[in-house]
């Protein structure tokens, strides 16, 4: 059964979306930076936020926030209060190309000599940004385009890239080998989570059917996403900052778990929506 039928005939007890931020406030409540694995902080706010990858050959980035004053700082100081120096920011993944996504990547670049990964569609998309959208385009110099199913590696550290368009043409998603206290586990980053006004929603529900496949062959078992209120982030960065021995991750869903929470994106392409 898919998640899209079995959400049709289970009843639930559970009220959907209802931690949606409001995207509009210029104000947003900030999560403070959250180391919640070994090797994996976030950073951010309520509505959008990034994901800090410590390696062996330096930190690694997934997305920057918005491409504003405000959440440069949020990162730059971000990464100093989690104990790390964006001196060491040795690469920034960039999933799609919104603004929200790739933020201020040409500053760290500039000022940091970070490398800068995006698919080469969407770096064109982004090159050349529609006037319907609220972002300037981009000038950076992308420094490595994503390859379909290639394996990042950064030493012992290899973030797997799937091509998922839909969201946008040249859209990817990530899973991220991870540990808590030592024990290893993989993270999936869906990489654009909305329906935007030029989606195909075809498009967008074989790149869910081609992620869940490669998710579960890879024993995915756990989410992150860079939207927070997808999948009540912020709480669950609380707990982590306040966990004690014994109790378990919260991140940690299982491998049933993890497709569980990708239902919400079958919903979005499910028939007659």
């Amino acid at each position: 059964m898919s998640n899209a039928d079995y959400s049709a005939v289970h009843k639930t007890w559970r009220k959907p979306r209802t931690c949606k931020p409001d995207f509009q406030n210029p104000d947003p409540v900030v999560c403070p930076p959250t180391w919640f694995f070994d090797n994996l902080a976030f950073i951010g706010d309520e509505v959008v936020g990034c994901f800090l990858i410590r390696t062996e050959e330096g930190l690694v980035l997934l997305d920057c926030m918005n491409p504003d004053e405000r959440c440069r700082r949020l990162v730059e100081d971000g990464i100093s209060q989690l104990g790390e120096s964006a001196a060491n920011l040795r690469a920034i993944l960039i999933s799609h190309g919104h603004g929200d996504h790739f933020g201020n990547a040409e500053y760290f670049q500039k000022r940091y000599g970070t490398e800068i990964y995006i698919s080469e569609i969407d770096y064109e998309f982004a090159r050349n940004m529609p006037s319907s959208l609220p972002w300037e385009p981009v000038r950076f110099q992308a420094d490595e385009f994503l390859q379909d199913g290639e394996a990042i590696a950064f030493g012992t550290t290899k973030i797997h890239a799937v091509f998922t368009p839909g969201h946008t043409k040249g859209c990817f998603s990530f899973i991220v080998p991870v540990t808590d206290e030592g024990r290893p586990h993989r993270m999936a980053l869906w990489g654009g989570s909305g329906i935007m006004p030029d989606t195909d929603k075809e498009e967008y529900r074989q790149s869910l059917i081609k992620f869940t496949e490669v998710c579960r062959n890879m024993h995915v078992d756990g989410e992150i996403s860079t939207h927070p209120c997808l999948d009540m982030g912020l709480a669950r960065y609380e707990l982590a900052r306040n966990i004690t021995d014994g109790m378990p991750n919260p991140f940690v869903l299982g491998e049933e778990g993890y497709h569980y929470y990708e239902r919400q994106f079958y919903d979005y392409v499910a028939p007659g929506k």
